[in-house]
């Protein structure tokens, strides 16, 4: 398998394994050279679909746009995917590359399940996007980006139905949203055998042994990064996955952060100065009954001074414009 590279004048080198020889590329944008690399911002986005909530993910990027982090990173679910037609898959992307087009910061990806769903979405992902994983250096900090569905996880046709039916009552506003999850479990329960609902329980990663080889061979020729950051879709730690234990091989004796999407909950451990970060959603549905902080839309600020990150949490949904902040009465405008 190739190794490409791609470098841009002025922009900071990215490095991806493409798997074939392509000028295609799923990150928008480059990270300029000349931004000061010893303190820098990036913005971490969840999960935009998962039954996508309108306008949420758009108002995240008119936002950041205002804030103007040095590059905005993505824990994947990007689309709802799950086609069987490769015209659907294309169509949405187009709506999507559009916004992210139109967005204009640097853009960094992860490949998340509704993305890379089965073998037709991981097709058009080679397509239209070329490489599914990748790594860029900005000062002291080594950033990796990596697919945890190298293998689709492939769902039966009986779940992807009601994927597709509870997504699409959710675009009609056929059901109230806090309504969705429970319609869309019901749905299950009623539709998919068994068997096939336990497998649903049971979270699967996989990196492959060409996407581990790159993960080593990069932190190698970066051995003196004093932090890591990895992006990936599915939290590994919550996985019996034996890709992600080598991953973590990998890493050992390095200090690293991770972040990973995928349960639209946002969560933070930290151990031996090494960090789990869990992303809360930025548009996708939310798991539990979202009155829970953590299951609030949300956007992560970071910044990176020295090599050493800090984080803020932005809830979108308690973000609001000034016009939104009319007077009530004109006895409440006078303080009476």
């Amino acid at each position: 398998m190739r190794e490409a590279r791609w470098s841009r004048e002025g922009e900071v080198e990215v490095r991806a394994d493409a798997g074939v020889e392509t000028d295609k590329r799923p990150w928008f944008g480059g990270v300029s050279k000349h931004i000061n690399q010893e303190e820098f911002t990036f913005a971490v986005m969840g999960d935009r679909c998962g039954m996508a909530t309108e306008g949420v993910f758009e108002r995240a990027l008119d936002l950041l746009k205002e804030l103007g982090p040095d590059f905005v990173l993505t824990v994947g679910d990007m689309i709802e995917g799950y086609w069987r037609d490769a015209a659907d898959a294309d169509a949405e992307w187009d709506e999507f590359d559009a916004k992210i087009e139109n967005f204009g910061l640097p853009f960094f990806p992860a490949v998340g399940n509704h993305d890379y769903s089965n073998r037709l979405m991981a097709d058009v992902w080679r397509e239209r996007k070329g490489p599914t994983y990748y790594a860029f250096r900005v000062g002291d900090a080594l950033f990796l980006t990596l697919n945890t569905e190298e293998t689709p996880d492939e769902l039966p046709d009986a779940v992807v139905d009601a994927i597709k039916r509870a997504t699409d009552n959710l675009r009609r506003k056929a059901i109230a949203a806090e309504e969705v999850g429970k319609a869309f479990y019901t749905d299950l329960v009623a539709n998919v055998p068994p068997d096939q609902l336990l497998s649903l329980s049971k979270m699967k990663l996989s990196f492959g042994e060409a996407q581990l080889r790159f993960v080593g061979q990069t932190l190698a020729e970066h051995a003196d990064a004093k932090r890591t950051f990895v992006t990936m879709h599915k939290p590994g730690w919550k996985t019996d996955s034996e890709d992600y234990d080598r991953l973590l091989q990998l890493l050992e004796g390095r200090p690293y952060t991770l972040f990973a999407g995928h349960l639209h909950v946002l969560e933070y451990e930290e151990q031996d100065g090494n960090e789990r970060i869990q992303m809360g959603r930025t548009g996708g549905l939310a798991h539990g009954d979202g009155t829970a902080r953590c299951d609030a839309n949300m956007i992560l600020w970071v910044t990176v001074s020295g090599g050493k990150p800090t984080y803020r949490v932005l809830p979108l949904d308690s973000i609001h414009d000034i016009h939104a902040y009319i007077p009530k009465s004109e006895a409440v405008s006078e303080g009476v």
